[in-house]
Protein backbone atom coordinates (compact mmCIF):
# COMPACT_ATOMS: atom_id res chain seq x y z
CA UNK A 1 0.00 0.00 0.00
CA UNK A 2 1.29 3.50 -0.97
CA UNK A 3 2.19 5.82 1.58
CA UNK A 4 0.18 8.53 2.64
CA UNK A 5 1.61 11.83 1.27
CA UNK A 6 1.85 14.50 3.43
CA UNK A 7 -0.80 17.58 2.76
CA UNK A 8 1.37 21.05 3.67
CA UNK A 9 -0.89 23.33 5.80
CA UNK A 10 -2.44 26.86 4.12
CA UNK A 11 -0.22 29.38 3.78
CA UNK A 12 -1.13 32.20 6.00
CA UNK A 13 -3.40 34.35 4.33
CA UNK A 14 -3.12 38.82 4.15
CA UNK A 15 -6.08 39.01 6.72
CA UNK A 16 -3.71 36.39 9.59
CA UNK A 17 -1.15 39.25 9.10
CA UNK A 18 -3.03 42.03 9.02
CA UNK A 19 -4.54 41.10 12.69
CA UNK A 20 -0.92 40.21 14.04
CA UNK A 21 1.04 42.99 12.60
CA UNK A 22 -2.14 45.23 14.64
CA UNK A 23 -1.81 43.13 17.73
CA UNK A 24 2.01 44.05 17.86
CA UNK A 25 1.55 47.52 17.36
CA UNK A 26 -1.01 47.54 20.48
CA UNK A 27 1.69 45.47 22.37
CA UNK A 28 4.41 48.31 21.77
CA UNK A 29 2.10 51.64 22.20
CA UNK A 30 0.88 50.23 25.49
CA UNK A 31 4.80 49.47 26.37
CA UNK A 32 5.43 53.02 24.97
CA UNK A 33 2.35 54.51 27.31
CA UNK A 34 4.00 52.56 30.22
CA UNK A 35 7.53 54.03 29.92
CA UNK A 36 6.23 58.08 29.05
CA UNK A 37 3.76 57.90 32.56
CA UNK A 38 7.00 56.22 34.70
CA UNK A 39 9.71 58.80 32.96
CA UNK A 40 7.65 61.69 32.51
CA UNK A 41 5.56 62.49 35.25
CA UNK A 42 2.44 64.37 34.75
CA UNK A 43 2.29 67.67 36.25
CA UNK A 44 -0.62 68.12 38.56
CA UNK A 45 -1.43 71.46 40.32
CA UNK A 46 -1.42 70.47 43.79
CA UNK A 47 -2.82 73.53 44.99
CA UNK A 48 -6.63 72.32 46.85
CA UNK A 49 -5.79 68.35 47.20
CA UNK A 50 -6.35 66.09 49.59
CA UNK A 51 -4.06 63.17 49.91
CA UNK A 52 -4.63 60.00 52.36
CA UNK A 53 -1.28 58.58 53.12
CA UNK A 54 -0.92 54.84 52.14
CA UNK A 55 2.90 53.91 52.87
CA UNK A 56 6.32 55.80 54.25
CA UNK A 57 9.83 54.57 55.08
CA UNK A 58 10.30 53.58 58.21
CA UNK A 59 13.40 54.24 60.39
CA UNK A 60 15.21 51.79 58.68
CA UNK A 61 13.89 53.01 55.25
CA UNK A 62 11.55 49.95 54.20
CA UNK A 63 7.94 51.06 52.59
CA UNK A 64 5.85 50.38 55.44
CA UNK A 65 1.55 50.34 54.89
CA UNK A 66 0.08 52.92 57.09
CA UNK A 67 -1.83 50.69 59.49
CA UNK A 68 -5.71 50.76 59.36
CA UNK A 69 -7.15 53.39 61.60
CA UNK A 70 -4.32 55.21 61.75
CA UNK A 71 -5.27 58.24 59.47
CA UNK A 72 -2.79 60.36 58.43
CA UNK A 73 -2.99 62.84 55.68
CA UNK A 74 -1.48 65.52 53.73
CA UNK A 75 -3.41 69.11 51.99
CA UNK A 76 -2.10 71.75 49.71
CA UNK A 77 -4.04 74.47 50.70
CA UNK A 78 -6.47 76.26 47.92
CA UNK A 79 -6.00 80.07 46.05
CA UNK A 80 -2.13 78.97 45.70
CA UNK A 81 -0.76 79.73 48.52
CA UNK A 82 2.44 77.38 49.31
CA UNK A 83 1.13 75.64 52.43
CA UNK A 84 0.32 72.32 52.76
CA UNK A 85 -1.36 71.02 56.30
CA UNK A 86 -2.48 67.69 57.86
CA UNK A 87 -2.78 65.23 60.31
CA UNK A 88 0.01 63.07 61.25
CA UNK A 89 -1.84 60.12 63.20
CA UNK A 90 -1.55 61.74 66.60
CA UNK A 91 -0.68 65.73 65.58
CA UNK A 92 -1.64 68.42 63.14
CA UNK A 93 1.05 69.82 61.07
CA UNK A 94 1.81 72.56 58.86
CA UNK A 95 4.11 73.65 56.50
CA UNK A 96 5.75 76.38 53.90
CA UNK A 97 6.65 74.44 50.51
CA UNK A 98 8.21 75.29 47.36
CA UNK A 99 7.77 73.80 43.97
CA UNK A 100 10.74 75.10 41.49
CA UNK A 101 8.99 72.92 38.10
CA UNK A 102 6.72 69.81 38.05
CA UNK A 103 8.50 67.66 40.46
CA UNK A 104 11.05 69.36 42.92
CA UNK A 105 9.54 70.08 46.16
CA UNK A 106 11.41 71.53 48.93
CA UNK A 107 9.47 71.62 52.13
CA UNK A 108 10.48 74.53 54.57
CA UNK A 109 9.40 75.43 58.31
CA UNK A 110 6.66 73.88 59.67
CA UNK A 111 4.44 74.00 63.15
CA UNK A 112 2.94 70.75 64.65
CA UNK A 113 0.54 70.26 67.63
CA UNK A 114 2.58 69.21 70.67
CA UNK A 115 0.13 65.91 72.07
CA UNK A 116 1.17 62.89 73.12
CA UNK A 117 -0.40 59.76 72.57
CA UNK A 118 -0.48 56.70 74.30
CA UNK A 119 -0.18 54.50 71.38
CA UNK A 120 3.70 54.33 70.93
CA UNK A 121 3.22 52.65 67.18
CA UNK A 122 1.40 55.92 66.61
CA UNK A 123 4.11 57.56 67.57
CA UNK A 124 6.62 55.95 66.17
CA UNK A 125 4.38 56.10 62.87
CA UNK A 126 4.00 60.16 63.36
CA UNK A 127 7.69 60.41 64.00
CA UNK A 128 8.74 58.40 60.48
CA UNK A 129 6.34 60.39 58.83
CA UNK A 130 6.99 63.62 59.23
CA UNK A 131 10.75 62.90 59.39
CA UNK A 132 10.17 61.81 55.27
CA UNK A 133 7.84 64.70 54.76
CA UNK A 134 11.07 67.27 56.06
CA UNK A 135 13.38 64.90 53.71
CA UNK A 136 11.10 64.86 50.03
CA UNK A 137 12.45 66.42 47.47
CA UNK A 138 10.82 65.28 44.27
CA UNK A 139 7.16 64.82 43.86
CA UNK A 140 5.18 62.65 41.36
CA UNK A 141 1.83 61.93 40.43
CA UNK A 142 -0.16 59.10 39.00
CA UNK A 143 -3.41 57.63 38.43
CA UNK A 144 -4.59 59.20 41.60
CA UNK A 145 -1.50 58.36 43.53
CA UNK A 146 1.57 60.98 44.66
CA UNK A 147 4.56 59.74 45.32
CA UNK A 148 7.17 61.94 47.06
CA UNK A 149 11.01 60.91 47.16
CA UNK A 150 13.88 61.79 48.87
CA UNK A 151 17.07 63.68 47.03
CA UNK A 152 18.64 60.09 46.09
CA UNK A 153 15.51 59.24 44.55
CA UNK A 154 14.07 56.96 46.66
CA UNK A 155 10.41 56.66 47.48
CA UNK A 156 9.70 57.81 51.18
CA UNK A 157 5.73 58.81 51.25
CA UNK A 158 3.16 57.08 48.86
CA UNK A 159 -0.32 58.73 49.02
CA UNK A 160 -3.86 58.11 47.39
CA UNK A 161 -6.05 60.95 46.49
CA UNK A 162 -8.80 61.74 48.98
CA UNK A 163 -12.47 62.80 48.15
CA UNK A 164 -12.47 65.76 50.13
Amino acid sequence: SPEPVPVPAAPMGRGFWAVMTLIGILILLIIYAQVQGITRPVSVNLTGTSWTLDSYADAAGRMVTVNTGNEVNLSFDPENTTTLDGYAGCNWYSYTYFRYNTTMLQIGNGTSTQRFCDDTGVMQAESAYLRDLNNTSVVRFRSGQLTLYDATGKPILIFKQSSS
